[in-house]
Order: C-alpha cells, then sequence, then structure tokens
C-alpha cells in the first residue's frame, strides 16, 4: 500500500450522506465541536444560577447533580450538548477536588 488514493479502496461511505441508510450512527455531524461547547456554556450558565442560592457553592457536588441530570436527560439526543455537560461536569469535579485539596492541606486558608 503506497498510501496513494486511487480509487481502488473506495466505500460505500465515502458518497453517503447525512441520514441516508448508508450512514453509520457513530459519524458526528458537521457541527458535533459547536454542540460540545453549546454544553459546556450550557452547564456554565447553570453554575451561575448558583449565585441565587449561594449556599449551593458549599456543596457544589451535590448541587451539580440537581441540575446537570435533568439537563442530560433534556438534551439525550443531541451527543455533542451531552458530551459538553459532561466535559464541564469533569472539570468542576477537578477544580472543587483541588481547592478542597488546599483547604485541606492547610495551604489556603478562609
Amino acid at each position: 500500500m503506497t498510501g496513494v488514493n486511487n480509487g481502488e479502496n473506495r466505500d460505500n461511505r465515502d458518497n453517503t450522506q447525512p441520514g441516508s441508510p448508508g450512514k453509520s450512527p457513530y459519524e458526528k455531524s458537521p457541527h458535533h465541536v459547536k454542540h460540545v461547547f453549546l454544553g459546556i456554556g450550557i452547564l456554565a450558565v447553570l453554575h451561575c444560577l448558583l449565585f441565587l442560592f449561594p449556599i449551593g457553592f458549599f456543596f457544589i457536588s451535590i448541587a451539580q447533580i440537581v441540575y446537570l441530570l435533568p439537563a442530560i436527560f433534556v438534551f439525550n439526543k443531541k451527543t455533542g450538548i451531552v458530551q459538553g455537560l459532561l466535559i464541564g461536569a469533569g472539570i468542576t469535579f477537578l477544580v472543587n477536588a483541588a481547592c478542597f485539596g488546599l483547604l485541606v492541606s492547610g495551604n489556603l486558608s478562609l
């Protein structure tokens, strides 16, 4: 195999249109990255709603589950948005764990 595509090894996936019967369900839409960033943005807006209930910042892991799970169920057909929500939740978890570690270790005082 020379790495040159001269048309010998073509399969039917090259000529399929989105929504056609030959399309693999694992192929991503052309706007998938935009949907992932939209999901991260939606979670950031939901985090900002915690300013209405400031005590939620002290229990952000529990508070996040309260609004993250319904958001995932609402957007369950849009995989990019759900991936963005989960990426945002992971970032929130890591920042929360790092801040908690600093607080417990004594390097950060309130």
